[in-house]
């Protein structure tokens, strides 16, 4: 809704005689400021362009920057809303993230307290070696019950592999074989299967820590987008309030004996 404020100030000017207006040259009726020259035809005034401190636009430090906004969410999530005055996304994203973050620690914390506890059960009850720490051993011990069965099946596929040659054998089977060092033998079954129920919550807590990854990367992606987004619509939201928000000066003559001096200003 366009509301128009009139400030119109009435100029009363005496005519001296008609006969005088007459009888003044036509040059001095043009001598005048071309803001004010009057239409004998129309006995109006030519209108004062709009009075205007500047250009009307948005003014280039009210901006916005797209880019900014747009890499600023890319490396911290919110920060990009925030930089556009978008306080309820930023807190949302930032909330986000702290929680994603807040997820992998638990889950880091739970996998390496779960493989502590299996490591210390299998020492205690199936006699494996705890100063072992790769990987490799410890699915092992989850896979087989006891290592001379490990030790044989290495010997197996040994002598599938190299049938004639024992020398080979001997080769093949030296890096792999468990010494006395290494042994382990579950005596109960159940004792076996919770040690075995301990390694998959380990691996699958450590596993988890990748999905917060991709929520993170995700996160990151999506407030950048955002941000940019909000950018550009606070840009056209500041251009449309400046555009609308000026006023202007307009002056008309009606009479020969009468000018308006009118203000207008749009909001």
């Amino acid at each position: 809704m366009k509301k128009i404020f009139i400030l119109t100030g009435l100029v009363l000017i005496s005519v001296y005689q008609t006969s005088s207006l007459a009888a003044q040259p036509q040059d001095s009726l043009n001598a005048g400021s071309p803001d004010s020259a009057i239409n004998p035809a129309s006995d109006t005034v030519s209108p004062v362009p709009a009075a205007k401190a500047g250009k009307p636009g948005l003014a280039r430090k009210l901006r916005k920057s797209t880019k900014k906004a747009f890499f600023l969410s890319l490396l911290v999530p919110g920060s990009g809303e925030y930089y556009v005055e978008k306080k309820g996304y930023a807190k949302g994203f930032i909330t986000a993230e702290a929680m994603i973050w807040s997820a992998a620690l638990f889950n880091k914390y739970q996998g390496d307290m779960w493989r502590r506890d299996y490591i210390s059960y299998a020492a205690q009850q199936a006699g494996s070696n705890s100063a072992r720490t790769d990987d490799f051993y410890y699915q092992n011990v989850y896979e087989w019950p006891n290592s001379y069965w490990y030790n044989e099946d290495q010997w197996r596929q040994a002598r599938e592999l190299y049938p004639y040659d024992p020398a080979a054998q001997q080769i093949y089977v030296a890096d792999k074989l468990y010494s006395s060092d290494d042994a382990w033998e579950w005596k109960d079954y159940d004792q076996w299967y919770y040690y075995r129920g301990l390694r998959v919550k380990s691996r699958n807590a450590l596993h988890r820590i990748s999905y917060s990854f991709g929520a993170s990367i995700l996160n990151h992606l999506l407030s950048a987008v955002n941000a940019a987004r909000l950018a550009k619509r606070f840009n056209k939201q500041r251009a449309k309030i400046t555009l609308d928000d000026y006023w202007r000066l307009e002056c008309n003559s009606y009479r020969p004996e009468t000018i308006t001096l009118t203000f207008l200003r749009n909001f």
